[in-house]
């Protein structure tokens, strides 16, 4: 009887070491994937219906064209999106203007947009770090 007793607790404890090593395994599997197989660029902000996306990439931020999969604007310092007319997004040297109904950008030298409108836009943008 006790040899029974005695089989019976070796298999339930080699149960049991298995099913922790295994759910250990899962574990590391799970925390390799989620550190290194994330492909996906975190968008911060969505603009024209998603057409343009401010993305976060390692150090700076980027203004892509998602329909295109190309970048339009680099190093973005800030941003102000205003729905169903136009937003505007700039870095250092340029702005970029997206009107948000035709889904359509126009990109220029920051020393050339002057227009009250576009610095009062100026004023209220997000920044970004």
């Amino acid at each position: 009887m006790e040899e029974k007793q005695s089989k019976f607790s070796r298999g339930l404890l080699l149960f049991f070491i298995g099913a922790t090593a295994l759910f250990f395994i899962v574990l590391i599997v799970l925390f390799l994937m989620s550190a290194f197989g994330k492909s996906e660029k975190e968008a911060v902000a969505l603009l024209a219906g998603n057409h343009y996306a401010i993305v976060k990439e390692e150090n700076s931020y980027t203004l892509y064209d998602q329909k295109e999969n190309k970048p339009i604007l680099e190093d973005v310092n800030g941003y102000f999106g205003a729905r169903n007319i136009r937003s505007y997004v700039k870095n250092d040297t340029e702005l970029v203007s997206i009107d948000e109904k035709e889904e359509e950008y126009t990109k220029k030298p920051l020393e050339k947009s002057h227009s009250s409108r576009k610095k009062i836009c100026l004023k209220k943008m997000k920044k970004l770090d």
